[in-house]
């Protein structure tokens, strides 16, 4: 389409996954702490006391995934493992911002997979974890960034399931990736395309 490629190397991506779980739920464990049922939030009926409407509240009013987050960032933001874990994460994620800067003093755009594997299907992996984090594994260095991205069709798998293709920009820069997106449907089909499903 008349791009000219270039290959970037962005050695510190390799941190983004631990870096993005422990701020991402530290972050989650602090701004859920107002959700108590008391100003906000969901509220449990017919609690006892204070303490059991508490308890409840929390208890019912998030699911599984949302506890295990809070979890880990009360955690990390604890006395003794703050500096350990919670600043040496925020400095990890300026190191990834620099790789970025690095990468677009070379380049317009940024390409890459969304995520490294293909479509998985729904719920089936609820009860691994640490098999769906991965799956993040792509975009999280982009959100650490706090720089724009979109995910296109770009294919199919052997197993006729959808592959996707990432478009990062440099800060502020939507609109060209909303040209390079364009450009990019334009000639080809895959967003008119749909996965067989059975």
């Amino acid at each position: 389409m008349g791009a000219e490629i270039q290959v970037v190397s962005c050695p510190r991506f390799r941190y983004g996954l631990p870096t993005y779980y422990i701020i991402a739920p530290s972050e989650a464990s602090a701004n859920l702490a107002r959700y108590d049922g008391v100003k906000y939030g969901f509220r449990s009926e017919d609690p006892q006391n204070l303490l059991d409407m508490y308890a409840k509240t929390r208890s019912q009013g998030f699911g599984a995934e949302v506890k295990r987050r809070i979890a880990i960032g009360t955690y990390v933001l604890s006395a003794g493992y703050y500096d350990a874990y919670y600043l040496k994460a925020q400095k990890v994620r300026t190191l990834i911002k620099e790789d970025f800067e690095k990468a677009f003093s070379q380049v317009d755009v940024l390409v890459c997979p969304t995520a490294p594997t293909t479509a998985f299907k729904a719920g089936e992996k609820f009860n691994d974890p640490l098999s769906m984090y991965l799956s993040d594994l792509m975009t999280i260095p982009v959100n650490l960034a706090g720089l724009p991205a979109l995910s296109l069709p770009c294919g199919f798998d052997d197993k006729g399931l959808p592959i996707g293709i990432q478009l990062i920009g440099n800060l502020l820069q939507e609109s060209r990736l909303f040209q390079v997106a364009h450009a990019y449907e334009q000639s080809t089909n895959w967003h008119l395309r749909r996965p067989k499903l059975p």
